[in-house]
């Protein structure tokens, strides 16, 4: 959850910087570029929080699915050549 509390934390942040360039330029708001910068600068960070975040929990899946597996032998008997 801690991934989308931080992608809306910089996407607004984003939005903001935007707005503050383009107010003392004296520009007006190109909304197509301001929507473009938010909504990447969003999904970038959200995606690096998750893959930073994600090792707890893809190690606590693999611990789960080692232990549960059935382990078998790749031979059996004496392998002859």
């Amino acid at each position: 959850m801690m991934p989308l509390y931080i992608a809306l934390a910089v996407a607004l942040i984003c939005f903001i910087l935007y707005a503050l360039d383009r107010r003392f330029r004296g520009e007006p708001i190109d909304w197509m570029a301001a929507s473009k910068l938010t909504v990447l600068g969003g999904l970038m960070s959200g995606g690096i929080a998750y893959t930073v975040s994600a090792p707890e929990v893809i190690a606590e899946v693999v611990k789960t699915e080692v232990a549960a597996a059935p382990v078998q032998e790749m031979f059996v008997g004496v392998p002859s050549f």
